[in-house]
């Protein structure tokens, strides 16, 4: 029995065929999405050359087949394979320079208010355990006006 108004079995299985085909279409949208952002990221954030190591694995495989075989307390030198060595020099220090000692140096100590020494369980005197010293470059300009008397 259908009612006037209401859609036939025919009708809504070609609804439901057009909803799954877009589902499909939009499910294969959001796959090619996701793919192209990964790239996007990648091409972004990946390191832009490949850096290659000295000694690759399977010569260190190599060296440690080697090994297992018995040939302890023997060095065994990996062949050079003409690319330059991992070893790096030692950079430039970071951070600033430390001040020139020839500077004459004024210290200012900050110290707690004398009512705050006393220690809050036993009331004993505190002491000074450590000091944290910071060097600051301070430049003292002094303005003066000239006087020209003719």
């Amino acid at each position: 029995m259908i009612r006037p108004g209401e859609p036939t079995v025919e009708e809504l299985m070609a609804r439901i065929a057009a909803l799954q085909a877009e589902n499909r279409q939009l499910t294969e949208r959001v796959v090619k999405l996701e793919e192209e952002l990964v790239l996007a990221r990648l091409h972004r954030f990946a390191p832009k050359s490949e850096k290659h190591v000295d000694r690759l694995f399977d010569e260190a495989e190599q060296v440690a087949d080697d090994d297992a075989s018995g040939e302890d307390g023997e060095v065994v030198h990996l062949p050079d394979t003409g690319l330059p060595s991992t070893e790096r020099p030692e950079g430039k220090k970071r951070g600033r320079k430390p001040l020139p000692e020839h500077l004459p140096r004024e210290r200012v100590e900050y110290d707690i208010a004398h009512d705050q020494k006393a220690c809050p369980c036993c009331r004993h005197q505190m002491h000074r355990m450590g000091e944290a010293v910071t060097e600051q470059l301070h430049i003292e300009v002094k303005a003066k006006v000239l006087q020209n008397v003719r």
